[in-house]
């Protein structure tokens, strides 16, 4: 599969994303994987040139819950069964085996276009834990720490369903997350990447 060729100079070995205290060296993100179809796009009116909003981060957590960034996409590729979102950030930019994830969904429809504001959770698809993973919630960028913070959303193609549980649940992180989309299932994988500044 063509995917494959790309996938196999992309690997990068990462730590589990809820407290990364632990090393996993069977966790691969792609972060080099170029997207196969141009026509693919992620975007969200959250970010503007590159930016975050302010009026997008640190949300308001009520019950460790907190509103979701809105995304839509377009041109999903042919064979498509399902779609999958992970958003992630490395908090030290020369570390890349520290990650920390922000958003975990699986099982999107290849007919849905967008997600709201505020509307990741959704009945029509599942979701995992927040970036603690004490809620079923995305997590918004409040890095506290100076300078710039760099964050990744990724939207996969898949030519199936992954492999993960179907429903909402806490046991899951992004190390299982990507365990449960091998290569051979990734049709193809765009992303939206911005700039998070205190």
């Amino acid at each position: 599969m063509k995917t494959k060729t790309v996938f196999g100079i992309a690997l990068q070995l990462l730590c589990l994303a809820t407290s990364c205290a632990n090393k996993d060296t069977s966790i691969y993100m792609y972060d080099d994987f170029k997207t196969i179809h141009p026509n693919f796009k992620l975007t969200s009116k959250a970010v503007d040139d590159g930016e975050l909003l302010d009026a997008y981060k640190c949300e308001e957590k009520v019950d460790d819950v907190e509103n979701s960034i809105p995304l839509s996409w377009s041109n999903v590729p042919e064979g498509t069964k399902s779609l999958a979102v992970v958003m992630y950030h490395y908090p030290h930019k020369e570390d890349t085996s520290e990650i920390n994830s922000y958003l975990l969904l699986w099982g999107i429809p290849p007919s849905v276009s967008e997600i709201p504001y505020n509307m990741a959770n959704n009945p029509n698809w599942y979701m995992g834990p927040n970036k603690d993973g004490t809620a079923i919630s995305y997590t918004s960028p409040c890095s506290r720490g100076p300078g710039k913070h760099e964050y990744t959303i990724a939207l996969f193609a898949l030519s199936e369903t992954p492999k993960l549980p179907k429903a909402n649940t806490l046991d899951l992180n992004l190390n299982t997350f990507m365990k449960a989309i091998p290569e051979d299932i990734v049709i193809d994988r765009t992303t939206l990447n911005f700039i998070a500044s205190n």
